[in-house]
């Protein structure tokens, strides 16, 4: 059964007149009676009966014509459903970034200024992030550390230098000697879900040397504040030594030298809400860059 011969039905049904119905829809009165032919061949009974010039629906017809009611007024339901969904999405922010410290200076000033959108954000690992954008279900990530993919666009957007902030015990050694000497115990403390960045830092250690006596992992939502009762070592941005106020080895052979990238889909645009978050992450980062790296002349 066609949708079309069930809304040209209903309508005969509630004008009980073809001439007026074929007018109202646009065909020729013939074309309309064969539609309804059609329908009545397909569920094998009558839909009407004439009495004189007048028509009236049978039975049958009566009971089509309730059932039709309801589909055409749960359609118009579904489409009014999938209008406002339609809606949302063009007013919902969807990103993922690879660590909450990345983003959580920018969101917080983004969000301020604009109240009108809706977000739909995560903190994940690269896989999944990657995963997430090629499944459509993000638009765009922020991370420290790049995406290869064939589908996906990634962009360095400002340097980042990664330091290695230490225990209040070593605060008067200014020449952080205690850093290389295997004798002191070094409790590391890494982020739980970030092994790429942990892979990342990590790799300096053994580059360097440098033990780890024991390695501690602790989720984003508590490593900051891990961190700051600086009981332990831990490689972190030097933005976040800035924001916190922990003192960090200045050491260049223990800096890691990286990059913040901004990655999107390649062929494919981002839609307006997106692409204005999108621009305002770049501006921000690129507007703030010396706070995320040392200053090489100090």
């Amino acid at each position: 059964m066609e949708l079309l011969h069930l809304k040209y039905f209903k309508r005969v049904a509630e004008n009980l007149n073809y001439t007026k119905t074929a007018n109202e829809l646009k065909v020729s009165q013939p074309a309309l009676s064969m539609m309804i032919k059609k329908l009545e061949q397909e569920l094998n009974v009558e839909l009407f009966y004439k009495k004189g010039r007048n028509v009236f629906l049978t039975d049958n017809g009566s009971i089509l014509l309730k059932s039709a009611n309801n589909i055409f007024n749960e359609l118009n339901k579904a489409e009014e459903l999938i209008y406002r969904n339609e809606q949302t999405k063009n007013k919902t922010i969807s990103f993922t970034a690879s660590h909450s410290r990345l983003i959580s200076y920018i969101f917080d000033e983004y969000i301020k200024h604009n109240p009108q959108y809706m977000f739909n954000c995560e903190i994940d690992t690269m896989g999944a992030i990657i995963q997430k954008m090629i499944n459509y279900d993000i638009q765009f990530a922020l991370s420290s550390i790049p995406i290869n993919h064939p589908k996906i666009e990634c962009q360095p957007v400002i340097d980042e230098d990664i330091v290695i902030t230490y225990p209040k015990q070593f605060d008067n050694s200014p020449n952080f000697d205690f850093i290389y000497n295997n004798d002191i115990i070094k409790n590391f403390v890494f982020p739980s879900h970030n092994q790429d960045y942990n892979n990342l830092t990590k790799s300096k250690l053994i580059t360097m040397n440098m033990n780890i006596h024991n390695s501690t992992y602790v989720d984003d939502a508590f490593i900051t504040s891990i961190v700051k009762q600086r009981k332990n070592f831990a490689f972190v941005p030097v933005s976040m030594c800035r924001k916190f106020e922990l003192p960090y080895i200045s050491n260049s052979d223990l800096i890691i030298h990286t990059s913040i990238y901004l990655s999107s889909l390649k062929n494919e645009k981002l839609n307006e809400v997106n692409l204005d978050m999108f621009k305002f992450i770049e501006s921000y980062l690129k507007k703030n860059k010396a706070f995320y790296v040392i200053n090489r002349n100090s």
